[in-house]
């Protein structure tokens, strides 16, 4: 185990058709000291080129990585993944474009010397620029808490909201919450909710500018890429069962659902300037009301039982 202050520290990179960023993002993670104990890298690429292959298969065989194969892609489902095979205390996750500064993962591990705290927050400063704080988490407020700037540099204990390019979290917290709802399609809310259930669990996240990214956006791969090819209904989806999750009944439910996210996700511009799609975007827009209920009615758990399966985990 490495210098965390007693705390086992594993970095865990979901990651999907990304090439040589992929790399890149690996080998400053493995040039950070102090070291991490784990990183894993929960590939959901179906192929990669021959260089990249051959890379991850040695770093995989020299143990300075695990390279664990996953599938379905899914964001939440490789974050959920991670979550079953760490067996470390704090779990880093990271997108796989980023670069870091240096001492980053002793930057987040030294916050959970306080028991209190169960996630951290990074700073991320985004390449296609920052949304504003009041724009990017509207909902924190009817929850008494106080939206914030992830490219802020004042440290900020009690927020209610994380991104998942630069988080950390309390293995044992995010397991007790049955992990990231794998129910979210695109980037849209999933890290909202998790970091929402920390706090009704009575958890701390703290805003932490120290542990700070640069998150590189790249447009090949990743979920921008598969949000090329999604259907029309996950425009409003996720919007609708997260709102219909942490809201229903009250009435900033039905304020976003029937207004606000309404005109935002079924008649944005794209859909209004080609008139003869609205009918379409409004089936869509129902269909995502009616599959948030099913799937809330469901009650199915979040966090699958995967464990250690040897065919899936390439080691």
């Amino acid at each position: 185990m490495q210098s965390h202050d007693k705390l086992s520290v594993c970095v865990a990179i979901p990651t999907y058709n990304r090439e040589q960023v992929l790399i890149d993002t690996i080998q400053q993670v493995l040039k950070q000291e102090p070291l991490a104990d784990e990183i894993l890298v929960i590939d959901q690429t179906e192929e990669h080129k021959s260089g990249i292959e051959a890379y991850l298969s040695n770093a995989d065989q020299e143990e300075t990585i695990r390279w664990i194969k996953h599938s379905p892609a899914n964001l939440n489902g490789a974050r959920n993944r991670a979550v079953q095979e760490t067996s470390c205390d704090i779990l880093i996750l990271i997108d796989d474009d980023v670069e870091l500064v240096s001492g980053f993962i002793e930057k987040h591990a030294r916050n959970y010397l306080d028991l209190s705290i169960v996630a951290v927050a990074g700073r991320t400063i985004q390449a296609n620029g920052n949304t504003p704080a009041a724009t990017s988490t509207p909902w924190v407020r009817p929850f008494g808490y106080e939206p914030f700037a992830l490219d802020g540099t004042k440290r900020i204990e009690g927020v209610a909201s994380f991104i998942g390019a630069n988080l950390s979290v309390r293995v044992t917290s995010i397991r007790e919450i049955g992990g990231f709802d794998e129910n979210y399609h695109g980037p849209l809310y999933n890290e909202s909710d998790a970091a929402l259930r920390l706090c009704e669990r009575g958890g701390v996240i703290v805003f932490d500018p120290e542990a700070e990214v640069y998150h590189k956006q790249y447009n090949d791969g990743g979920v921008r890429e598969k949000q090329k090819k999604h259907p029309e209904y996950w425009m409003s989806f996720s919007t609708v069962y997260f709102h219909m999750k942490h809201f229903f009944p009250g009435w900033y439910f039905w304020k976003q659902v029937i207004f606000i996210q309404f005109r935002r996700r079924a008649l944005r511009k794209e859909i209004v300037f080609r008139p003869w799609r609205i009918p379409w975007a409004l089936l869509c827009y129902m269909y995502s009301f009616c599959l948030a209920i099913f799937l809330l009615t469901r009650g199915k758990p979040m966090l699958p039982n995967i464990g250690n399966n040897q065919e899936d985990a390439i080691k």
